[in-house]
């Protein structure tokens, strides 16, 4: 058992952590970041534009267009910032000039999602072209990098000024990159965007339902359950399909019309991330009740950053990590918390996710802000919590016993080698 253990810490985990270093894994979890600023802007106006007293929208109904033009404007181009974020990274990773290696893959994008009059609809670019983004930006950014590679660019004197002679070197690149995707658009009539979207169905259908929810919570949780950091790394894959959901919620509630997404951006906010991953704020509650010296230190270490979501002191400190004992807890805690939540979405009992906060939101507060002030989704998150408490208490005592044992032992041990050495001193002086 013990060779098997080694054998997978030494040979199982580099390779997921490999897999979380990929070059594009980490394009795609960084490029997807910019977005975070707009669509919070653009929830803050849904929030104030859609709480849900009457006396407020009878209040605001003379400026709700004013109001419902910020969101038009962030979740409206959201493709188009997501294009711009990913070439961004794509040109960092593959050591271009950020400039042209984030303008030019960001046009390419633009000439994929011509319609069939070989015009900009400027409603495709919404969560509706945030996967074309993706796939078309880091293809181009590979163009650019393989001609770049093969020196097939154009060099100008050095007496030429830096922002020309780098124009002119991503010519050709440029050029190359943008004339295939013109090429399979227009000349081809090849409709890239819906190609893409089918391809993506699959994963888009998945996520759409409780059980490819629960199972990218496991995959999460797992991983972090060795050693790995599972938010990044599954987390790359389903960000640009939760904030896809988020958007559409967002369109149909400024339209007047019912949000039809229960797994959008925030979701996992009720059950898998209070607190941080692994609904580690109520194992952090547990600590309260600790005997030991050790995880009464832990308590006050990890309790402020856990109040705003941050779970790695907690993580790594008592540990979570490679602990068999808090395995279960773990792991069954927030998935049944979150199969739970997806129900009473379902059927109306809380209200479904129609706006973004920042993920540091304290928990509580997060479920009222992201529902669009649903105040049964704030008291939902307090019966999380204290179902976590309550789910991680049992294991926690079990430590913290054992804990207790040690330190009472190393004291008693301590205070037989003073009371040694006191003797000895006694008959030296005799």
């Amino acid at each position: 058992m013990k060779n098997i253990a080694l054998g997978f810490q030494n040979k199982f985990l580099p390779a997921l952590a490999k897999l979380g270093n990929l070059k594009y894994m980490v394009v795609l979890r960084d490029g997807m970041i910019i977005t975070i600023p707009f669509t919070i802007f653009g929830s803050i106006f849904m929030i104030v534009a859609n709480l849900p007293f009457t006396w407020w929208t009878n209040f605001i109904k003379p400026i709700s267009g004013y109001l419902n033009a910020a969101v038009t404007v962030t979740f409206g181009i959201l493709a188009l910032i997501v294009a711009m974020g990913i070439s961004y990274q794509s040109a960092k990773a593959n050591k271009l000039d950020t400039m042209t290696g984030t303008v030019i893959p960001t046009v390419a994008f633009l000439l994929a999602m011509l319609n069939d009059k070989l015009t900009i609809n400027p409603a495709d670019l919404g969560s509706g072209g945030i996967f074309t983004a993706i796939v078309v930006c880091i293809l181009a950014s590979e163009v650019i990098r393989f001609c770049v590679a093969r020196n097939w660019t154009i060099e100008l004197p050095d007496s030429v000024p830096p922002a020309v002679a780098k124009s002119f070197s991503s010519l050709i690149p440029g050029s190359i990159a943008l004339f295939i995707v013109w090429l399979i658009r227009v000349v081809l009539h090849i409709n890239i965007n819906s190609v893409i979207t089918a391809i993506f169905s699959p994963l888009v259908v998945g996520l759409d339902s409780i059980w490819g929810i629960e199972l990218a919570i496991f995959l999460v949780l797992a991983l972090w359950v060795v050693g790995v950091h599972g938010t990044n790394v599954i987390g790359s894959i389903y960000t640009p399909v939760f904030l896809t959901f988020l958007t559409a919620n967002i369109n149909a509630v400024s339209k007047g019309q019912a949000p039809v997404h229960i797994a959008a951006d925030g979701f996992l906010n009720f059950g898998l991330t209070i607190g941080g991953t692994g609904a580690i704020l109520g194992l952090v509650l547990c600590m309260f009740t600790a005997k030991s010296k050790r995880y009464k230190a832990m308590r006050n270490l990890g309790l402020m950053p856990s109040i705003f979501n941050i779970s790695e002191p907690i993580m790594f400190g008592l540990p979570v990590v490679l602990n068999p004992t808090l395995m279960v807890p773990f792991i069954v805690t927030p998935m049944v918390l979150e199969f739970i939540t997806y129900y009473l979405m379902k059927f109306g009992v809380i209200g479904m996710i129609v706006a973004q906060v920042p993920w540091t939101t304290p928990t509580i507060i997060s479920g009222f802000l992201m529902t669009g002030g649903d105040w049964r989704a704030s008291v939902w998150q307090l019966i999380e919590l204290i179902v976590a408490v309550a789910a991680y208490y049992p294991f926690f005592r079990m430590l913290d016993r054992q804990e207790l044992k040690t330190e009472q032992k190393e004291k008693t041990d301590k205070q037989s080698s003073e009371s040694s050495s006191q003797s000895v001193s006694t008959v030296k002086g005799a």
